[in-house]
């Protein structure tokens, strides 16, 4: 994730550091996934090969007057059929009201341990895990049942 997030400073004085890595910066033509309430901006993808990992830069926005809660480690990426969860991410867990939160999170491999060898020429959505919060209820309600009153 370091090595990603430090990419463009290692190609200018650390070359080789980086000499595997493929990269894709989508800043010419945006990447954008349209959700009800927020949306999620593909800035950039990284692929380091030996890892077998793609590591993603995302802005998330918040389309709403109230914050969005997400869970940190709920990232997963959709590749037609197949949906692969994160390895690993760092971000806030937050989208402030009608502002943006940039994230990184890493795919690795695939669920059972084998190779995923994901070109970045591929059609990514990204998925993110919501919390829901209902701030007139303080205890969640199941599906199906009526808050309290």
């Amino acid at each position: 994730m370091d090595k990603a997030k430090a990419y463009a400073l290692l190609k200018e004085y650390h070359a080789n550091v980086v000499a595997e890595v493929e990269y894709v910066n989508f800043s010419k033509n945006p990447r954008v996934l349209n959700y009800r309430d927020y949306e999620i901006q593909l800035d950039e993808v990284f692929r380091f090969n030996p890892e077998d990992t793609l590591i993603f830069r995302i802005l998330l926005r918040n389309k709403t007057n109230q914050p969005i809660q997400y869970r940190p480690d709920g990232f997963s990426l959709r590749i037609g059929e197949r949906t692969f969860p994160q390895s690993i991410s760092d971000a806030s867990g937050t989208i402030p009201p009608k502002g943006q939160a940039p994230a990184y999170f890493a795919v690795t491999g695939t669920s059972n341990g084998g190779r995923n060898d994901l070109s970045l020429k591929n059609d990514f959505t990204v998925l993110l895990d919501r919390v829901e919060t209902n701030a007139s209820s303080p205890q969640p309600t199941q599906p199906g049942s009526k808050p309290s009153q």
